[in-house]
């Protein structure tokens, strides 16, 4: 077998996206936060790039208020309350609150190196999962000192901080308040058949009947599993709404870009032509050709961003206007090729135009992306009904139930059939596992549980 090289030309064609193309998909698909990082790099890099945000509004701006642990703290002697403007500060994180307790507490140099340590490993839901061992070897101390220590820390406030599973969280709470008795400590050594709704296997196990073990759970869920979550002070991201939606007459809605979200992106040609007769050099001219082509690029590209953004919004509430009007119950069926064929784009584009966007209208937020949900037949076979709707109406139908009447799957796809639904029982077990609703046996312990009155 010979084996021959040969030098051949080949004339091909084929597509390659511009720069200034691939820009205009990434600029498309950011949301508003995302799009004023991207500019504000782009801004530092163009000094042709003239760049201004306009300032949010004071709903924007606002946050959830934290609570502070200590009532009291910062009311002057006098009894009059402080200002906003005084009382407005860093709220007290968790281990601060529990570092200066231990700083009360402990006297000796070692307890309190072994308190700061443990502390350090506190998680912000409050609990130790940090084995003791861990510690007392970094420490490089016995473990016994430290489980000395750690018992004083298990008494601070909040109450169940430092426990080192749910079990111990919520032991630590029923012992603070001496309603730890030895029914409730069974109890809490068997919280996989709690997990699992076992009621009588939990009676079995504490020496009680299923009534008493049910006025227990509804005592524990009285407790707070997470005690350190009270001091959880970093910011709730804010969802910022891309579309503004009003109401018109007639049922209709106006629809307009949220201008709080749309920065003003212009070139800069007075320092353009200030700076070009300075350029000598190839590369300084060059620098500056280049400037101005991405400049021009860029704001081209964000005008093109606002249209498509606004095209594809202004459809899709045309398309979802009875949602709109009267909720999720009247969401229709969706597509992106239905939205892409009605504004004359391509569905990658309106997958684009969607992603991260949110709407701003009589239902709140909302997800621009929730608007889009497949079809299923009614019982007439000439219409279709969303999705959506139909597991809008299947969380109703569950809602609802009485604890001596607990839905099947099968009952509920016979109340969704007198409804005009024709809908498979392994479909309702599909949505009804999308919307975290336990099955039938699991749904009739709940309720049984939350009948009971605490013990």
């Amino acid at each position: 077998m010979q084996f021959q090289i040969d030098k051949h030309l080949r004339q091909t064609q084929s597509q390659k996206l511009s720069q200034q193309a691939i820009q205009s998909i990434r600029i498309l698909q950011m949301n508003g936060q995302d799009l004023h990082a991207f500019l504000t790099d782009e801004a530092e890099k163009n000094p042709l790039l003239d760049l201004s945000f306009p300032v949010p509004g004071k709903a924007a701006q606002a946050s959830p208020a934290r609570p502070v642990p200590s009532p009291s703290a910062g009311i002057p002697a006098g009894g009059d309350l402080p200002g906003i403007a005084e009382t407005h500060a860093c709220p007290v994180t968790l281990r601060e609150y529990l570092l200066d307790q231990a700083t009360l507490t402990f006297r000796r140099p070692q307890n309190r190196r072994i308190a700061a340590e443990i502390i350090e490993s506190i998680e912000p839901d409050g609990y130790l999962r940090r084995p003791i061992s861990d510690i007392a070897r970094a420490l490089g101390l016995p473990e016994r000192p430290l489980l000395d220590v750690l018992a004083r820390i298990q008494q601070f406030d909040p109450c169940g901080v430092a426990a080192r599973d749910l079990a111990e969280c919520l032991r630590l709470q029923l012992q603070d308040q001496g309603e730890l008795t030895d029914k409730r400590a069974c109890l809490l050594a068997n919280l996989p058949l709690l997990a699992a709704y076992d009621f009588d296997a939990l009676a079995r196990k504490c020496g009680c009947d299923r009534n008493d073990v049910m006025a227990m759970v509804a005592r524990l869920k009285q407790l707070n599993p997470a005690p350190g979550r009270q001091f959880d002070s970093a910011p709730v991201p804010l969802a910022m709404p891309d579309i503004l939606l009003t109401p018109a007459h007639d049922g209709e809605f106006r629809v307009e870009l949220n201008p709080e979200v749309l920065p003003r992106a212009l070139v800069d040609r007075e320092y353009q032509a200030l700076i070009r007769p300075q350029a000598r050099e190839t590369h300084e001219k060059k620098f500056i050709a280049d400037c101005l082509r991405n400049a021009t690029w860029l704001v081209r590209n964000l005008d093109m961003r606002a249209q498509t953004i606004l095209r594809v919004a202004t459809e899709l509430v045309a398309q979802q206007r009875e949602f709109f009007l009267h909720g999720a119950a009247s969401l229709r069926p969706l597509c992106l090729r239905d939205i892409a064929d009605a504004v004359g784009v391509h569905q990658s584009t309106v997958s684009r135009a969607i992603a991260n966007k949110y709407i701003l209208g009589p239902r709140g937020l909302v997800a621009m992306k929730s608007l889009f949900s497949e079809g299923l037949a009614t019982s007439g076979g000439e219409e279709q009904v969303s999705g959506a709707a139909v597991r809008n109406r299947i969380s109703a139908l569950v809602n609802a139930e009485r604890a001596d009447a607990i839905l099947s799957d099968d009952a509920i796809v016979s109340a969704l059939d007198r409804s005009g639904i024709t809908i498979a029982r392994r479909t309702v077990a599909k949505y009804r596992r999308m919307l975290r609703i336990p099955s039938s046996s699991v749904r009739r312990r709940i309720k049984a549980a939350q009948a009971q009155p605490a013990a």
